[in-house]
């Protein structure tokens, strides 16, 4: 493989900028900087402005504003009528449940009594052995139950 040299130039490599660079730099700034303090150009402003009304229409959409109200008047129609519909029929399904669900539990509840024992006989189970309510021979629920 050939090796490359690289002449040697007797001139050192500069990395800072020459005095004439500096000052073509510092004139190009100023210019910028007082193009900035005068504001934008006729031309700049017209963009500018089709670029917002462009912006702001894609935001509405393209509808005109006749039928974007006629649109919401639709919507305003429509959407309390939706929700009426939602609630009657989430009450319709909550009747329904309820009556199928309390038929289903009195079910589980006779099979219960018949699986478990008698429960026609009721009677008051006091908290403590030496509970001196025990003497009264009727419990508040045979006392509802015959008024």
């Amino acid at each position: 493989m050939a090796s490359r040299q690289t002449p040697l130039t007797e001139e050192p490599l500069v990395l800072e900028p020459t005095e004439a660079e500096l000052e073509e730099w510092a004139k190009r700034e100023r210019k910028r900087r007082e193009a900035w303090l005068q504001g934008p150009t006729a031309e700049e402003r017209a963009e500018f402005a089709r670029r917002e009304r462009d912006r702001r229409l894609a935001e509405l959409g393209d509808q005109p504003a006749g039928s974007r109200a006629a649109e919401r008047a639709r919507l305003m129609r429509l959407y309390p009528r939706e929700a009426q519909l939602a609630a009657e029929g989430a009450m319709s399904l909550l009747m329904k449940w309820s009556r199928h669900g309390f038929a289903e539990l009195v079910r589980a509840g006779r099979e219960w009594e018949e699986e478990f024992g008698e429960s026609a006989r009721r009677r008051r189970v006091p908290y403590d052995e030496n509970d001196d309510s025990e003497r009264d021979s009727s419990s508040a629920s045979d006392r509802i139950s015959d008024h």
